[in-house]
């Protein structure tokens, strides 16, 4: 298993190296833990932000049409190269814009790229069509 580089941590003013995915060391963990849960609370629930049962059967379907099996963003070593996801490529403002349910604007897309991608709008190089 490969080791991280040490880094200093990301509290201003903390001299202390981590290696810890976050950034944070040991004793400012906490800040993170509280940066995230503030950020889910503001961005709402996936139900809420229209990834529902409609959206699991749309997904589906479009995962297994021809073509899109592979990852289209393969954006770093961490791509599973296969598909697992559908990505909006334009990220809409929330299931109501009609990019949300634009084919044109989907490309299948896996869990590791669609979240390093995040709310960018990013067409993969490798996109079928």
């Amino acid at each position: 298993m490969a080791h991280r580089s040490k880094r200093f941590c990301r509290c201003p003013g903390c001299s202390q190296l981590t290696s810890d995915p976050s950034g944070y060391c040991e004793d400012h963990r906490h800040l993170f833990d509280e940066q995230t849960r503030r950020r889910d609370l503001r961005r709402g629930t996936a139900k809420a932000r229209g990834y529902d049962s409609r959206w699991a059967r749309y997904s589906k379907a479009f995962l297994a049409q021809p073509g899109h099996q592979l990852c289209a963003l393969r954006i770093d070593e961490g791509c599973a190269i296969v598909a697992q996801c559908v990505d909006h490529i334009d990220p809409p403002d929330g299931p109501r814009d009609p990019r949300f349910w634009d084919p044109a604007n989907h490309q299948p897309a896996c869990i590791h790229c669609n979240s390093v991608k995040g709310h960018r709008l990013i067409v993969g190089p490798h996109r079928f069509g």
